[in-house]
């Protein structure tokens, strides 16, 4: 939980440069964000997930080289990628600390799970947070909900200054649909596991392994579809990546 809540003492900061638009605010806020990732790396390497591993890393190394460039380059890219990231976070985290936040939506998923296995022939109940299939039984914690890319696709498509019609719109194909496929995801891993289709490591094979390479691979189709609807996002994104190497090189 501590890189959970250093991250989210970084949204005070990110909401100051917002307003303020100081640049030494900007780099501290994603300096801090950038060490909660590290330290959620971290975290990951000692739960041998070594694909989340690496994601974070690279998050970390991201976030320092934005903050480094905030510096030397104080633009209106930054104020705007920092505000609907700003966004994303402010309705991720009552979800990690509002325990009512919590348990309504991991046992909601749970619920669900159950019912979208049933639908497809496995005999699946829930019992709070924990989903049962013959004698397999998985718990099911708050990354199990995908709140975290639901919470970044809102602040993406929500936060971009566009038409609302062409924001709803993104958001309609990315956050619901994000949270319908990962219900499939979890009776997947539940079925795995009750059933021990990989074998004795059925859970992580397909929990960290499987899941997480088609979470990619769907996580990717969302997003051109985003991409097609708001290209002002596409363009933010672009613009993010010269202002970040031109002020990193220090031009």
């Amino acid at each position: 939980m501590l890189s959970e809540f250093i991250a989210s003492l970084s949204i005070i900061p990110m909401l100051i440069y917002v307003l303020s638009k100081r640049s030494i605010i900007g780099a501290f806020a994603w300096s801090f964000f950038a060490l909660a990732c590290l330290i959620k790396a971290m975290e990951f390497l000692n739960g041998k997930d070594y694909i989340n591993v690496f994601i974070f890393s690279l998050g970390a190394l991201f976030f320092f080289l934005m903050a480094k460039a905030i510096i030397s380059r104080n633009s209106k890219t930054f104020l705007e990628v920092t505000a609907f990231s700003a966004l994303a976070c402010a309705i991720y985290f009552p979800f990690v600390f509002l325990q009512s936040f919590n348990s309504t939506i991991i046992e909601t998923t749970a619920y669900l799970t159950s019912v979208l296995g049933n639908m497809l022939g496995y005999p699946m109940n829930s019992y709070g947070r924990i989903v049962k299939l013959e004698n397999g039984s998985v718990e099911i914690i708050l990354a199990c909900t995908a709140i975290e890319s639901m919470a970044l696709f809102t602040g993406a498509t929500l936060g971009i200054n566009a038409d609302r019609k062409r924001k709803a719109k993104a958001f309609m194909i990315s956050v619901p649909v994000i949270y319908f496929l990962n219900l499939f995801r979890n009776v997947f891993v539940v079925v795995s596991f009750a059933y021990s289709i990989f074998g004795e490591n059925s859970f992580y094979i397909a929990h960290h392994v499987i899941a997480k390479i088609f979470s990619f691979l769907a996580l990717l189709a969302i997003a051109y579809g985003v991409f097609r609807i708001l290209p002002e996002l596409t363009e933010l994104i672009y613009s993010l990546k010269k202002e970040i190497v031109r002020g990193v090189k220090g031009d």
